[in-house]
């Protein structure tokens, strides 16, 4: 699924090049370091199906907001994927989670994170694909696809010194692709709608991966480009 560009205004394009390019130098500085997003979250160690890494995620307990990465899927072009969170209460506003410490998994089963999205990997670390997941898959409280959105636009990372531009490239990354989390969000909430019991189908195993959008983002990138040159706005520097 492609970026809607034709639909943007200017003044929307030019914040999705500002995302694009935050995105970009991001991946590209941890990629340097690292040798790619994926090892910056494993550190050298051989992936196990399952496990979550970093160990215990990568949280910002004074934006609620949380990821980790794992890999137990195969057959198609993904590595793993991204699982991302904002931590709510039932009603939907954030969750104060206090000081910042070391996550520890009880503690994050306690505070309830919600799952906005899954983001597939290839081996690179490039991004092929957001996709929903149905409740059942990470527990957590339940939102409508309107609501999601909300925690998604308040999505960030900041301040996590041991994952810094991997938290920088995941923030731009979610902020230059939410028309398409939209989409995907919308899916899901459809899908589960037309199911006979929409409640049941919450917990039905047989339902997982609820919607999907497919990507290339390096073609997303020149898009972004050459339609800022046929509106003949300037490029962000």
């Amino acid at each position: 699924m492609r970026l809607p560009l034709r639909r943007l205004s200017g003044t929307e394009l030019l914040r999705a090049h500002r995302a694009a390019k935050t995105s970009l130098d991001s991946f590209s500085r941890v990629t340097r370091l690292h040798g790619s997003l994926i090892q910056s979250w494993v550190a050298g160690a051989s992936v196990v199906a399952l496990e979550h890494y970093p160990e215990g995620g990568v949280v910002d307990r004074r934006r609620g907001s949380q990821f980790f990465y794992h890999s137990h899927r195969g057959g198609d072009a993904e590595h793993g994927h991204l699982h991302l969170f904002w931590h709510a209460t039932r009603s939907g506003r954030r969750r104060h989670l206090g000081p910042p410490k070391a996550p520890r998994q009880d503690d994050w089963k306690r505070s309830a994170p919600s799952h906005l999205i899954a983001i597939g990997l290839d081996a690179r670390g490039l991004p092929v694909s957001i996709f929903s997941v149905n409740q059942w898959v990470t527990d957590g409280h339940w939102f409508n696809a309107d609501t999601t959105l909300g925690m998604i636009r308040r999505f960030g990372l900041k301040g996590i010194t041991s994952h810094a531009d991997s938290c920088d490239w995941l923030t731009a990354f979610v902020r230059l692709y939410e028309p398409v989390i939209a989409r995907v969000l919308r899916s899901r909430d459809r899908r589960i709608a037309a199911q006979r019991c929409p409640t049941a189908a919450l917990n039905d195993r047989r339902i997982e991966v609820v919607s999907m959008a497919r990507l290339d983002c390096l073609a997303d990138l020149n898009r972004i480009d050459h339609e800022l040159k046929r509106r003949g706005l300037a490029l962000v520097p």
